[in-house]
């Protein structure tokens, strides 16, 4: 009888409110803490990743860098390149200078305007000249 007076005690001490309460506040801390991981291992995912990429990217201007330096080291690949920096030539050669005609390079189609700004451009065109 005395045992069985012993587990109701016990149980009654378990199963009292306040204790309850104890072990509920204990298990929202560790919830919130279990929580508050997997959200930093998710944040470490996305950084991984993007270190990932940003080696990957790294490691292919490292490529195209060495390839320059390779071209720079030839006697070629110094003058093309001062030539495209500088806008230099060589003795004997000769540059072309294309000029666009100013007519053609209108972004308005005169045939597509109203009467009265074809009138109003025509008297613009003899102030230009």
């Amino acid at each position: 009888m005395r045992t069985l007076e012993k587990k109701q005690r016990i149980r009654r001490v378990i199963y009292s409110v306040p204790l309850l309460i104890v072990l509920l506040i204990i298990t929202i801390f560790l919830v919130r803490g279990a929580f508050g991981v997997l959200i930093k291992e998710r944040e470490s995912g996305k950084d991984s990743r993007n270190m990932k990429d940003e080696i990957n990217t790294l490691v292919t201007r490292e490529s195209e860098l060495k390839e320059r330096i390779h071209r720079l080291e030839t006697e070629e690949g110094m003058k093309n390149e001062i030539r495209e920096r500088f806008n230099v030539t060589q003795e004997g050669e000769f540059v072309a200078v294309i000029v666009d005609d100013r007519g053609i390079s209108t972004s308005t189609d005169d045939s597509m305007l109203p009467w009265y700004r074809k009138f109003l451009n025509v008297i613009i065109s003899f102030y230009e000249y």
